[in-house]
């Protein structure tokens, strides 16, 4: 299991809340490079498998983000597993809960 926090963002809440749930992302080789087809366009990848939201609401988080009157406005993370994890759901729920209560620590919930 990795948890990882990257650094802050700026703008709007479409651009990372967008890539989260998106289907279809720009395609990048192994080097971290954008992929351009022969006219010189971003090519786009379909995810595989598809994004799906486990806890919480894009909508919300997205209007959260836009009404932060901040220079940077939000921070993005990852909790990922590799292949030869296997969590269970009732593992992934535990790994979830215990990162919501340190990463919300004192907020409300709801």
């Amino acid at each position: 299991m990795l948890i990882k926090f990257f650094r802050n963002g700026k703008g709007a809440g479409a651009g990372p809340v967008g890539y989260l749930v998106a289907d279809k992302v720009l395609a990048y080789n192994d080097n971290r490079d954008l992929i351009r087809d022969a006219d010189g366009q971003p090519m786009t990848v379909t995810r595989e498998p598809l994004p799906e939201v486990l806890r919480g609401n894009p909508d919300r988080t997205e209007a959260l983000i836009d009404a932060s009157r901040h220079q940077w406005t939000y921070r993005a993370g990852v909790i990922s597993f590799a292949a030869t994890d296997a969590p269970t759901e009732e593992q992934q729920a535990e790994v979830m809960d215990g990162f919501e209560h340190l990463a919300f620590a004192g907020l409300d919930p709801t």
